[in-house]
């Protein structure tokens, strides 16, 4: 029943997100949540791991409908296709493994951070909305709640929707950072 009542919410809320500033920055949120709830995600992005000591750097994409991740960059595993599950996103190739180690207490990952910010786009907790300007865009800001020490913040095209930038921060550092390319809202599913 509270899912039905929250659809009904974003019925009337969704047509006027991209086209009605009047909209509180909490109600812009709440209706990207929506339409990314019936949307397919398919992106290019850029992630930073940030492990304090060390860094990686790749360039991925991400499929939504076929819950797959492909490494574009480093070269030297290039080509990789990644299949996403809830239990994790450990790569073993050829006898290799690829494991980066954990990021944040609860074990994300880097090759997890993409579909994990997908999953927090659509569902998460959102415990923090607002607008701000990012390089002479209007954004909004969506931050939602991980866990007790992890949360997720992305800065969306106020305009658009488009996600901009998403960082996850866990104990308040930001151990990663996602620089996106291209639209991830990609029809309906």
């Amino acid at each position: 029943m509270r899912r039905l009542a929250l659809f009904l919410v974003l019925l009337i809320i969704l047509p006027f997100t991209s086209c009605a500033p009047d909209l509180t920055a909490m109600e812009q949120a709440v209706g990207l949540q929506g339409r990314f709830q019936t949307t397919h995600q398919l992106f290019t992005a850029e992630v930073r791991a940030d492990y304090g000591d060390r860094f990686y750097e790749f360039s991925l994409r991400f499929d939504s409908t076929a819950s797959t991740i492909e490494v574009l960059a480093p070269e030297s595993i290039a080509g990789i296709v990644i299949s996403v599950a809830d239990g994790g996103t450990v790569l073993h190739f050829e006898g290799a493994e690829i494991n980066t180690g954990s990021l944040t207490p609860d074990g994300l990952s880097p090759l997890a951070a993409i579909p994990t910010i997908a999953r927090e786009w659509r569902s998460g907790r959102i415990v923090e909305a607002h607008f701000e300007t990012m390089n002479g865009n209007e954004t909004l800001v969506m931050t939602t709640e991980m866990s007790d020490t992890v949360r997720h913040k992305t800065w969306f095209n106020r305009e658009t929707g488009i996600p901009i930038l998403s960082k996850i921060f866990s104990d308040g550092f930001a151990v990663i950072r996602v620089i996106y390319e291209g639209s991830p809202l990609s029809g309906a599913e």
